[in-house]
């Protein structure tokens, strides 16, 4: 008897152990029946939203955040046409993505991403003046509600989303002379104005001479960070400083003034912050 509740036991606990296994096996990587369904949903859904296309599903992955699978669909005939379907375990529709390709967002991705490339030549090349924590370039463009709605933080230079053609092949680095922005963090032993001034300077004639532009900068120059311990407040910061306002007519005073109006901006934003906590 009591062999045999010992080996009942033995069952009970393997059958668990199973269950568990395949519990977690569901929820972090999915199950074939449920991939299925959504790959069912998915192909009915091209079938019949996107008749006389050639767009195809380029995989059908499992996202364990949210439990939902997502069918990545894509065109051959249209560098831009890249969206996705979000489907249950059960294979119900729960978001077609294909907005993104009407509104230019698709496009805008792309062409943030090579201008990004630009940069990154440049400031990996061996030659840069200056270490960087944070280094980068980006495109503002922005959706037309954004732009319309007054948002500080959307400059007057930046490119309506909506004016974008899909698949059209750009000059990046026009677009870049247009709208791209540097986003910069220089370390330095010195945390002056003056010595920002220097930097931007420097930093303005690099990417002239790689021919690689820009129409705006994001500058920050402060303490590098230490081993132990954190790295000092001290800093210099100025935002959305316009490449032709880089020259040496009083820079150094037109850099105090910036930080000087960005530092009351944040202790602004902080104080309202607190009202409302």
């Amino acid at each position: 008897m009591k062999k045999k509740i010992i080996k009942i036991a033995a069952i009970v606990a393997s059958v668990a152990f199973v269950c568990i296994v395949l519990f977690f096996a569901n929820a972090f990587f999915g199950n074939p029946v449920s991939k299925a369904l959504a790959t069912s949903t998915a192909e009915k859904h091209l079938t019949e939203t996107y008749k006389n296309t050639d767009y195809y599903i380029d995989g059908v992955r499992f996202n364990f955040k949210t439990g939902d699978y997502h069918a990545f669909i894509k065109s051959p005939s249209s560098i831009d046409t890249k969206f996705s379907l979000y489907l249950t375990m059960w294979g119900k529709l729960r978001l077609d993505t294909y907005d993104d390709v009407v509104n230019r967002f698709t496009t805008a991705q792309r062409l943030d991403t090579e201008y990004r490339e630009l940069a990154e030549a440049v400031f990996e090349s061996e030659k840069f003046p200056y270490s960087c924590s944070i280094s980068f370039g980006s495109l503002e463009i922005h959706p037309e509600e954004y732009i319309d709605s007054g948002y500080d933080d959307i400059p007057g230079y930046a490119i309506n989303q909506k004016d974008l053609e899909l698949d059209k092949i750009y000059d990046v680095n026009e677009l870049g002379r247009r709208a791209g922005k540097l986003v910069i963090y220089v370390d330095s032993d010195t945390v002056t104005a003056e010595k920002a001034a220097e930097a931007m300077l420097e930093i303005k004639s690099f990417f002239d001479a790689e021919g690689v532009s820009f129409a705006a900068l994001d500058f920050v120059l402060q303490h590098p960070k230490p081993e132990e311990g954190m790295r000092s407040d001290e800093e210099v910061r100025v935002e959305n400083f316009l490449y032709g306002d880089i020259n040496e007519d009083n820079l150094t005073d037109r850099v105090v003034e910036a930080d000087r109006v960005l530092r009351e901006k944040y202790e602004k934003m902080d104080k309202e912050a607190e009202k409302l906590s």
